[in-house]
């Protein structure tokens, strides 16, 4: 518990009522180590009185958006102060004509959007991790959460133009930090904004974002379609990559994971593989690039074939994006992996992954970014199971890093139960930069107050 002075002094920044202590930590728990109190600022002012606090008691800060992203990371060292930011959910600045949109870390993209297609003729953000309805601003840059749409539009470090942050640094009394602007290039040094993208909270209290945002396509469609084999899927694909289309994103996932999307009650589940291919633009170049595709299906066999539009295109995007949750509901001790390897090497990791886990008899739902070379994979394990493969699944992971890192790229372990995360360093080996990781870390936060222990070598 803490100290009753500390607790008065933080019940003076925020209000008693927005101070927790009782059942609701529970529902804070980091990787089920429960903190000593909960806080929920409405205002950047609050954060920085909250984060001077921290830094002069010496407790530590796990910043909190909407909680989808809490599972990735190792354990944290400590969980002293959770800081929930979803009260700080205002759009601040929607400048349409200059491209861009600024609003507070606390605010959930669904609300981004829904506000942005009312902005002139229509606008959204290119933004689509998963749970991309949940997720918050800040949360999606902190965990650095892109999606399927970065095939076309970029990833986070494309689409964010600025940043506010707070650092509970003494000398600087945990002022706001402003950097980066509207602009693509508003720095004439480093893009420190490119700095906290990914770092998951560990050198700074992310509270403001500034990103590019672009008009409303005229039209938005979906190709499915079912393959006998995960072969002639990944044929298919290849084919569309070397077209001259210009897909928004381009998904493979296996006959597991269909049966996990419910756009998926009006086809059968009867193929081994799918592709799913969404495309955006003015009408007419829609549909030809609908018939252009439709024929590279056809050509590698496709036995199923389904064209999504409308609200059934909308919410088709929102199961993939909903499928670890999906997952993780079916077990308490679900583990997700991501495996980053270069576009070629895709469906080789893929097939071996799928292998694996028939070899050790699991089920293994696999999803795919086959344009950007981003393979998932979400085992659901009850506790027993999960106590009966625990070693098989260890070699699995180490051998799939491995074979990652053969092929020029890396597997990250996004979530798992706590048990498992003592056996494996989630992260993996990331060579010489730990050091200048270290450095980074110990120059923003000298005292280890934001998320300690949860990064990369163990920050």
């Amino acid at each position: 518990m803490l100290d009753k002075k500390i607790k008065a002094g933080l019940s003076e920044i925020v209000g008693k009522a927005s101070l927790k202590q009782d059942e609701t930590v529970k529902d804070y728990a980091v990787d089920e180590l429960l903190p000593q109190a909960v806080l929920f600022p409405r205002t950047v002012e609050e954060v920085e009185r909250i984060a001077i606090v921290a830094f002069e008691e010496g407790l530590s800060i796990i910043p909190w958006g909407g909680g989808t992203q809490m599972g990735l990371g190792a354990p944290p060292m400590r969980a002293d102060l959770v800081v929930c930011l979803n009260r700080l959910d205002r759009i601040l600045d929607q400048d349409h004509e200059n491209m861009s949109i600024t609003a507070e870390a606390g605010i959930r993209l669904g609300a981004i959007q829904e506000s942005l297609c009312h902005v002139g003729s229509g606008f959204f953000l290119p933004l689509d991790p998963p749970r991309a309805e949940e997720v918050t601003l800040g949360g999606a840059v902190a965990a650095n959460g892109s999606g399927p749409s970065q095939l076309r539009y970029g990833t986070l470090r494309d689409l964010v133009l600025g940043l506010e942050v707070v650092i509970p640094e003494e000398r600087e009394k945990s002022q706001k930090t402003s950097v980066g602007g509207k602009t693509v290039k508003n720095v004439s040094g480093y893009d420190m904004s490119k700095l906290y993208i990914g770092s998951i909270g560990t050198l700074a209290i992310i509270v403001e974002v500034t990103c590019r945002i672009i008009p409303l396509p005229e039209e938005r469609a979906t190709v499915v379609a079912g393959f006998p084999q995960p072969e002639a899927a990944w044929a298919c694909v290849q084919a569309l990559l070397e077209t001259q289309l210009i897909p928004s994103a381009i998904e493979v996932y296996n006959r597991e994971a269909a049966s996990l999307f419910p756009a998926h009650a009006r086809l059968s589940v009867k193929g081994e593989a799918w592709v799913a291919v969404r495309l955006e633009g003015i009408r007419e170049a829609v549909a030809r690039q609908i018939e252009e595709i439709n024929s590279y299906t056809d050509s590698e066999g496709a036995t199923e074939i389904s064209i999504l539009r409308g609200p059934e295109e909308g919410d088709y995007w929102k199961q993939v994006g909903r499928l670890g949750l999906e997952v993780q509901n079916m077990g308490a001790w679900g583990i997700g992996l991501k495996a980053s390897v270069p576009i070629s090497h895709a469906p080789d990791i893929s097939k071996a992954m799928g292998q694996e886990g028939e070899r050790i008899d699991v089920s293994c739902n696999q999803l795919t970014h086959a344009g950007s070379g981003i393979v998932y994979i979400h085992i659901p394990l009850p506790e027993g199971l999960y106590n009966e493969k625990q070693e098989a699944l260890t070699r699995m992971v180490m051998a799939f890093r491995e074979m990652a890192k053969e092929m020029g790229g890396s597997l990250v372990v996004e979530y798992a139960p706590p048990v498992f995360k003592e056996r494996i360093d989630v992260w993996g080996e990331v060579g010489g930069v730990v050091p200048i990781m270290e450095a980074l870390k110990k120059e923003f936060d000298p005292r280890a107050v934001l998320n300690p222990g949860r990064y990369v070598g163990g920050i």
